[in-house]
C-alpha cells in the first residue's frame, strides 16, 4: 500500500468511526455538516410520518440537535426525545436546545445502542435517518423501538440501500448494509406492518470529497398494530402452519 493509499484508508476509517459515534473536533465538524447533508432525508422522513398536533416524537441519533427547532415547528403541542450513543452529541444537543428542554418540550438521553430508556408505548412517532448502518443488534433494537411505540404509532426508517452505500469507500469500515427487504424481514416477528415505502433521491456531496453525487434512499414507514389484535392474528398464523 502506498503512502497515499494508506492516508485514504485512515481517513475512511476515521470518518466511519465518527459517523457512528462522533468524538472530538473532527466529530463536531462532521455533525455540523451532517445537519445540512441529511436535511432532505430528515424532512422527507418527517413528512412520511405525518406529524400531527400532540405527537410524542422520538428520534434515533439526532446528532448535535441542530434541527430540533424545525421539528417542533411542524405541529402544535409536540413533545420530542432524542436518543444518542455519542456523549459528545448528547452534550452538544442539550446545550444547543436548553431553552426547549427547560420548557419541557424536549429531552435527550444517552443509551447503549440497544436498550431504550423509556416506558412501553409512550411515543406516537419515531424516526431514524441514516442510523441503521450502525446498529450492533438490529433485531433487539427494532424490538425495543416497537416496545416504546404506542399502538397505532408510526416508525420511519430512512436510509440508503446497499447499491448506493457500496459506492462509498468509508462504508467498508464496519457499516451494516441493508435493502428495504432486509429491514422488513427483521420486523416479521414484531407487531409492525409496512404502510408506505418511498424510494427517493437527492443530490449531495459525497462523503469526504467535494464531488456531487445522486443519493438514492428509501423511507420505510411501519405502523404498530394493536397488541391484542396482533396476538390473535399471530395465533391464526401458527394454526395455519
Amino acid at each position: 500500500m502506498t503512502g497515499s493509499e494508506s492516508n485514504l484508508a485512515h481517513e475512511a476509517m476515521r470518518r466511519a468511526s465518527n459517523l457512528k459515534c462522533p468524538t472530538g473536533d473532527y466529530g463536531r465538524k462532521l455533525a455540523n455538516s451532517l445537519n445540512l447533508r441529511n436535511l432532505p432525508m430528515i424532512v422527507s422522513a418527517l413528512e412520511a410520518l405525518g406529524i400531527e398536533d400532540d405527537d410524542r416524537i422520538m428520534e434515533m441519533g439526532p446528532g448535535d440537535g441542530g434541527l430540533l427547532n424545525y421539528v417542533l415547528s411542524l405541529a402544535e403541542n409536540l413533545n420530542y426525545a432524542g436518543v444518542e450513543i455519542s456523549p459528545l452529541m448528547y452534550e452538544q444537543a442539550c446545550t444547543a436546545n436548553n431553552v426547549f428542554i427547560a420548557e419541557g418540550l424536549a429531552e435527550y438521553a444517552l443509551y447503549n445502542g440497544v436498550n431504550l430508556p423509556y416506558k412501553d408505548g409512550i411515543f406516537t412517532k419515531i424516526l431514524s435517518v441514516n442510523t441503521v448502518y450502525f446498529w450492533d443488534e438490529p433485531v433487539q433494537l427494532l424490538a425495543e423501538i416497537c416496545r416504546v411505540l404506542a399502538p397505532g404509532g408510526r416508525l420511519c426508517l430512512s436510509f440508503c440501500e446497499k447499491d448506493f452505500m457500496e459506492t462509498l469507500p468509508f462504508a467498508e469500515q464496519g457499516f451494516k448494509l441493508f435493502d428495504a427487504a432486509d429491514i422488513m424481514a427483521l420486523t416479521r416477528e414484531l407487531p409492525l406492518h409496512t404502510v408506505n415505502m418511498q424510494r427517493l433521491h437527492d443530490v449531495t456531496v459525497a462523503g469526504g470529497s467535494t464531488q456531487l453525487v445522486q443519493r438514492n434512499y428509501v423511507n420505510l414507514v411501519f405502523k404498530k398494530r394493536d397488541n391484542q389484535l396482533y396476538y390473535i392474528a399471530w395465533g391464526f398464523r401458527r394454526i395455519a402452519w
